[in-house]
């Protein structure tokens, strides 16, 4: 593996496949934090302190509810729809269009999600130690048995006596608070009524003006403190680039039957041990021994928080480009349409040059992309300029 250059203010996060989401869960976590907020006065809800309200959302995944609810997005991203199949329950639906979702939830062990497309639909059940997935358009069902979580959540990250120390949700809030207060302005909007219920809206947006990330709107239930609506706003104003909420929901323990799953007759049904498929996943490579585009790879994370920038060094674009042809025509359809998917991305980047070299570039909503001829690739919720500063650094 290749060896980077050391950066000042650059982490090491070589090989790492969480690094991309690491990176937008630091825009996740914001939507929790808030400095004081003060209900409408129109509004019959109570004030409400940040540190409340944030402790609200910590004790959330204590409330049982159900409901509908629909994602949407509008990233500005080139058309996918030929990766789609008009199925609003593929990967790829998520990155334009919408998606409706009904889900039944008990706590972390006991939920079911439920995935509704024009014609198909796919579920993810889980019953304490059971995992059931089911795809209708391919009646295909997969089962996994997997022990249900026992230990608190802050207990497993940081250790038995840390976990009790975090446990108090107030503790929690303060630190949230204080860990985001440099990078994240916190404005109030009052409340609002999502799904018929009364919320608190919170509006958060990064200090840095050269995130792309304008706001980020969230609606917490007023009695439940459970997220009711969450808003992605780009700087380009406009309509929301994201948009998740509640149209129905009833803070009520769902039937346990709900949770009950038998497998369709005809269905195809496969048993998974995951260590077993997690190895036959490693030794399994589509790309050709080496990652996608790649021989030896390095990957780096500069800046912080919201304008947080991936480097990935090592990319040929014109092997990428072979590669993506090869792929395409797979016989597996998701190796297939991930590639043709990515295909289609590049195809929409255009030429772009300077004191760092030569290379192509993609701009959306939230999002760029810099991929240069000497093998670097950049990207992050930034503008192209702050990827480019990145790239002549």
């Amino acid at each position: 593996m290749a060896t980077a250059v050391d950066h000042p203010g650059r982490r090491k996060v070589f090989g790492k496949p969480w690094v991309v989401p690491a990176v937008a869960a630091t825009a996740v976590v914001a939507t929790a934090v808030a400095v004081p907020l003060i209900a409408d006065a129109d509004s019959d809800l109570p004030e409400r302190s940040a540190a409340e309200l944030f402790a609200g959302l910590a004790r959330a995944p204590e409330v049982p509810f159900a409901g509908t609810l629909v994602y949407s997005a509008d990233l500005g991203l080139p058309d996918l729809s030929a990766f789609t199949d008009d199925d609003s329950t593929t990967p790829w639906s998520l990155l334009s269009g919408a998606t409706t979702a009904r889900i039944w939830y008990s706590d972390l062990d006991t939920f079911r999600i439920a995935l509704h497309g024009e014609l198909s639909e796919t579920d993810l059940i889980r019953d304490g130690d059971s995992f059931w997935y089911w795809d209708s358009d391919e009646n295909t069902v997969t089962h996994l048995d997997a022990p249900a979580s026992q230990e608190d959540p802050a207990g497993g990250l940081f250790g038995a006596d840390m976990g009790r120390a975090l446990g108090s949700s107030d503790v929690v809030a303060q630190l949230a608070m204080h860990w985001l207060a440099p990078t994240t302005e916190i404005s109030v909007d009052g409340t609002a009524t999502v799904a018929g219920r009364p919320a608190y809206e919170l509006v958060i947006a990064p200090r840095d003006e050269q995130s792309l990330i304008g706001s980020i709107r969230v609606a917490i239930d007023g009695e439940h403190g459970v997220p009711l609506r969450i808003q992605v706003h780009s700087t380009d104003g406009g309509d929301p680039a994201i948009e998740v909420g509640f149209t129905s929901v009833s803070f009520k323990e769902p039937d346990p039957s709900v949770y009950e799953f038998t497998p369709p007759p005809g269905a195809s049904t496969e048993e998974l041990d995951l260590d077993s498929w997690l190895s036959a996943h490693e030794e399994h490579d589509p790309f050709g021994g080496a990652p996608l585009g790649t021989d030896e790879m390095a990957v780096d994370v500069v800046g912080e928080s919201w304008t947080s920038v991936l480097i990935v060094d090592g990319v040929d674009p014109a092997r990428l480009a072979a590669q993506l042809e090869k792929l395409s025509t797979e016989s597996d359809k998701d190796v297939g349409d991930v590639a043709g998917a990515v295909g289609a991305l590049l195809s929409q980047m255009r030429p772009v040059g300077g004191p760092y070299g030569s290379g192509l570039a993609l701009e959306s909503r939230l999002l760029s992309i810099l991929l240069l001829d000497d093998g670097r690739l950049f990207a992050g919720a930034v503008s192209l300029e702050a990827l480019e500063e990145a790239a002549a650094d």
